[in-house]
C-alpha cells in the first residue's frame, strides 16, 4: 500500500513538472500592437522635387485659361489650397479669324486630394478626400443629340 501511495505521488510531481515545464517553453504569442495614436509623429520633407516645379505659366498659355485662386483654412494640412477657376465660359481658337468660338465649352478639371483636418482638442487629425479644380479644358458644347 506504501508503494502504491509513492507511486501515485510520484505520478503526479512528475506530471505537475511536466506542465510546469511545457507552459515555460511555449510562449504566448506577442500582443498587438496598439492602434496608432493620435499623438503621432507627422513629418514633411523640406526638399523640393523636380515634379512640383509646375509647367511655367500653362494657366495663361491654354486655349481653356484659368487663374488660381486660394483658400486657407487654419486647421488643415495642407492650409492652403490652390483651385483654377476659368477665366472664360468659351474656349480660345488656336487658328486666327472669325471662328463659332461657342462650340467649345471652358470647364474645370477636378482632382480629389487628401487632406488632414484637425480634431477639437487639437492633437488628432482626420483624413478625407476633397474635389479641388487643377486647371480648366475645352469641351464641345452640350447639344440636343449628345
Amino acid at each position: 500500500m506504501k508503494l502504491r501511495h509513492s507511486v501515485c505521488t510520484l505520478l503526479v510531481c512528475c506530471s505537475m513538472l511536466w506542465v510546469v515545464v511545457s507552459s515555460s517553453r511555449v510562449k504566448a504569442p506577442p500582443p498587438p500592437p496598439p492602434p496608432p495614436g493620435c499623438n503621432s509623429m507627422l513629418a514633411f520633407s523640406p526638399t523640393v522635387s523636380s515634379s512640383s516645379e509646375g509647367n511655367g505659366n500653362i494657366h495663361s498659355r491654354s486655349l481653356s485659361p484659368w487663374s488660381w485662386r486660394s483658400t486657407t483654412v487654419k486647421n488643415r494640412i495642407p492650409s492652403t489650397l490652390w483651385e483654377a477657376e476659368c477665366s472664360n465660359s468659351f474656349c480660345s481658337s488656336p487658328n486666327p479669324g472669325p471662328t463659332d468660338k461657342h462650340n467649345l465649352n471652358s470647364v474645370p478639371i477636378y482632382q480629389n486630394i487628401l487632406v488632414l483636418n484637425q480634431q477639437e482638442g487639437g492633437r488628432c487629425y482626420t483624413a478625407s478626400y476633397q474635389s479641388v479644380a487643377v486647371g480648366c479644358t475645352c469641351v464641345w458644347a452640350k447639344t440636343k443629340t449628345n
